[in-house]
């Protein structure tokens, strides 16, 4: 089971787990589809970032993603 952590940029996340593609899409975090959006402002975006600004419950978002098979470091 892959580990990701709610605080690694967007970025970093996609390029070490791209599955997490979808699971991002699905909850309503779609930026990351953007290649541009996702080469700069995704170098410093992070999860958590990205569902506060999106109004997302980070419970929520934890569940998604273990559901897609990640283990959630949520420190």
């Amino acid at each position: 089971m892959p580990t990701i952590n709610l605080d690694t940029p967007v970025h970093d996340l996609v390029a070490q787990q791209p599955a997490i593609v979808d699971v991002m899409v699905a909850m309503g975090l779609d930026g990351v589809t953007d290649l541009k959006l996702l080469n700069t402002v995704g170098r410093f975006m992070t999860l958590r970032k990205g569902a506060k600004m999106k109004h997302i419950d980070i419970a929520d978002l934890i569940q998604q993603l273990q559901a897609a098979g990640f283990e959630v470091e949520n420190d």
